[in-house]
């Protein structure tokens, strides 16, 4: 299972930090704006397309 580029090859500390900088992201009341506090990049599904939401950006969706 090594050596692919589209896999994320991660630790469980890195799963668990990960998920729970998904679930600080902060939204809008009307969801159309998503800001990521955390200093690490979050992928959001937004219309069935990954969105990437750097981290500390503020981004429409």
């Amino acid at each position: 299972m090594g050596g692919y580029d589209d896999i994320w090859y991660a630790t469980n500390i890195e799963i668990v930090d990960y998920m729970n900088d998904a679930g600080n992201l902060k939204y809008t009341i009307d969801q159309d704006l998503v800001y990521n506090p955390s200093v690490q990049s979050v992928w959001i599904s937004v219309d069935d397309e990954g969105v990437e939401i750097k981290g500390g950006e503020m981004k429409k969706i």
